[in-house]
């Protein structure tokens, strides 16, 4: 059955002096629930109660008014009623619409979390022991899933694994990719005494070659950088392939090094080569590997637009500070998270940010 503001027609009332408040409140509700165009005629004492009736959406005219200006405002209440029905039922299937968008919208949510979830899977849990060496990380990723990707592993008594990759792009296509990547790491060759730990170029190449034999016709680039620290000798071989070059801060934190091997994007190039160097550090030196985020991590000041997202040198003095004379591995953590937490836009940051301190505690004997 069709409700009176859809047959066009208007309802008219009349407040008694003497009028219970539930009556009110009645015709108040009926009038908001179904939009119905109506005329109250209140008296002078009911001024308080037309107040509140033409609130709730009707037309509140005194006691005393004449009939023509009755049905002059009755007759402009039925030809706008058309337009509000319009109105009432576009807003329905808004609602509807809405509805849905945050049905999907929480599906959506939930199924980044699982990918998020899938993609820390592939990551450590926590930090490994490792001999001779004291790692800490630093991994804010800028959406649910992260186009970046690190592992840190222990390969026998007297050598771990660094490894930072960047998967070109941003969210779940470049997520996935940073799984295959993990995936196809390959460390070490064989298991027991005749395991070989495989050199960080090696490791690189292979990686290299998986990537652009599966590649499906697809663009799945990444840049990385792998290295492996021997706690015999306090030496790290690092091989990169376009990533950002580490950083070594000497004990006296005036002298900052950049470890730069040579080496393509991972999965332009089959059977690629790549470089590799191999350095000393000692016990208050650190070993800084870091993802590109870094670049676009402090925005020069006063930048806005596109100008914000442009890349700037200055996260290389902050990483160097970070790791300044006399700071500990968590001295060189917290200064850098706080840096990162300062900087403008840290909220809302633009790119993953990944960093890996490496920090030798000595110089272990090999067992004879």
């Amino acid at each position: 059955m069709r409700s009176p503001s859809d047959r066009g027609g208007v309802c008219v009332a009349v407040l008694a002096i003497d009028e219970p408040d539930a009556t009110v409140y009645q015709l108040a509700d009926r009038a908001q629930e179904s939009l119905m165009p109506g005329i109250v005629l209140v008296p002078p004492e009911l001024t308080r109660t037309g107040t509140l009736l033409a609130a709730e959406g009707l037309m509140v005219l005194p006691w005393d008014a004449s009939g023509e200006q009755i049905a002059c405002t009755a007759r402009a209440l039925a030809t706008r009623q058309s337009l509000v029905v319009r109105l009432r039922d576009e807003l329905k299937i808004a609602q509807l619409s809405v509805k849905g968008a945050y049905g999907e919208m929480a599906k959506l949510q939930e199924e980044m979390q699982t990918a998020a979830s899938i993609q820390r899977a592939h990551m450590p849990k926590k930090i490994p022991e490792l001999n001779g060496v004291d790692v800490g990380v630093v991994y804010r990723p800028a959406t649910y899933v992260s186009g970046d990707i690190y592992d840190i592993a222990r390969l026998d008594e007297h050598r771990s694994a660094f490894f930072i990759a960047d998967a070109v792009g941003h969210g779940v296509p470049a997520a996935l990719m940073t799984m295959i990547i993990a995936c196809g790491l390959h460390k070490v060759d064989g298991v027991g005494p005749d395991a070989r730990v495989v050199p960080p170029a090696e490791a690189l190449y292979r990686l290299n070659n998986a990537m652009t034999q599966h590649s499906g016709g697809s663009s799945r680039f990444a840049t990385a950088v792998y290295g492996v620290f021997d706690a015999r000798n306090g030496e790290v071989t690092i091989a990169g392939a376009g990533h950002p070059p580490p950083l070594i801060v000497r004990q006296n934190g005036q002298s900052v090094e950049r470890v730069d091997p040579e080496g393509p994007l991972l999965g332009v190039f089959p059977d690629a080569d790549f470089g590799q160097t191999t350095h000393r550090i000692e016990p208050g030196d650190l070993l800084i590997l870091f993802s590109d985020g870094f670049e676009v991590a402090f925005p020069a000041a006063g930048s806005e637009g596109d100008d914000f997202k442009r890349p700037t040198l200055t996260y290389l003095d902050k990483l160097a500070q970070a790791g300044g004379p006399g700071a500990s591995l968590p001295d060189a953590l917290t200064a850098l998270e706080m840096e990162l937490d300062m900087a403008s836009g840290s909220l809302h940051q633009p790119d993953d940010i990944t960093a890996l301190f490496v920090a030798p505690t000595g110089v272990i004997a090999e067992a004879a």
